[in-house]
This record gives C-alpha cells, sequence and structure tokens, in this order.
C-alpha cells in the first residue's frame, strides 16, 4: 500500500514535470509535431518524420535564443520573447486548469489557477529563450578581457 502511494505520487510528478516542460517550450514542440505530422503525411516514412521533427523543434529553439542573445535593438528583443512566451503562457494556462479541474476545485480557484499558471510558464519561457544573457553579461563587464589586462 506505501509502496503504491509513493509511486502513484512518483508517476504524478514525473508526469507534472513533462507537462511543464512541453508547455515551455510549446512554439517549438508545435513547430517540429507540425513538421513531423507533414512530412508523414506527405509520404516521407515515419523514422524520417519523427527525426526531421525533432531537428525542426531543437533548430527553433536553438534560434530564438541565437537571435535574442545576439539582437541588441529593445523593441525586436521584446517581439523575439512574446513570440516564444505568448504561447506558453496559453498552453500553460489550459495545463493549469486542466490539473485545477481535476481537483474539483471551485470556479474561482481554478481560474486564478489557471491565469498563475499562465503567468509562471510564460515567464519561464521567456527566461530560457533570454538564456539569461543579461544577467551572465553583468557579471563580467569585460568577458574579451584576459587577467593580465586588468
Amino acid at each position: 500500500m506505501f509502496f503504491s502511494t509513493l509511486f502513484t505520487l512518483f508517476g504524478l510528478g514525473a508526469l507534472c514535470w513533462i507537462l511543464f516542460n512541453l508547455a515551455v517550450y510549446a512554439l517549438p514542440f508545435a513547430i517540429g509535431l507540425t513538421s513531423g505530422m507533414y512530412l508523414y503525411e506527405t509520404g516521407q516514412g515515419v523514422f524520417l518524420s519523427i527525426i526531421a521533427g525533432l531537428f525542426i523543434g531543437g533548430f527553433v529553439a536553438a534560434l530564438g535564443e541565437f537571435a535574442f542573445d545576439r539582437i541588441r535593438w529593445a523593441p525586436l528583443k521584446l517581439a523575439i520573447g512574446l513570440i516564444y512566451a505568448v504561447p506558453a503562457g496559453i498552453a500553460g494556462f489550459h495545463a493549469a486548469k486542466g490539473l485545477a479541474e481535476f481537483g474539483s476545485a471551485g470556479a474561482a480557484t481554478i481560474t486564478l489557477l489557471s491565469w498563475l499558471g499562465a503567468l509562471i510558464i510564460g515567464c519561464t519561457a521567456w527566461a530560457r529563450v533570454s538564456g539569461w544573457s543579461e544577467v551572465n553579461a553583468m557579471s563580467d563587464p569585460h568577458p574579451h578581457r584576459s587577467f593580465d589586462e586588468h
């Protein structure tokens, strides 16, 4: 009985972790899944469709981090961050709503938890696409200099 409860809690925690990570990477996941399904529907085969979908999704995630890190113009940086954070926030809203409804909470509680989930997952997506580049840049004001030049 004890181990059954322990495994159930572990499984539920693992599923929530997977759901959280999929929600944070909602845009790359959706683009990778859509491209993989398109390739499968055009007759490219299951293996190629899966590999290409994983590659394209990873490329979109890396492209967002690279673009966010290299671009210095604030409005464009804001647009890139929003392109990744808004779909993640929408996915987080629906994921939190589903979990709150599963727990049979009241309507106001479900709405509050849904918006809280959207905010947390949207902010996490923003932080991951930004790669914390501004924080790392502020810790070392001259990253290109060696110790001898100081």
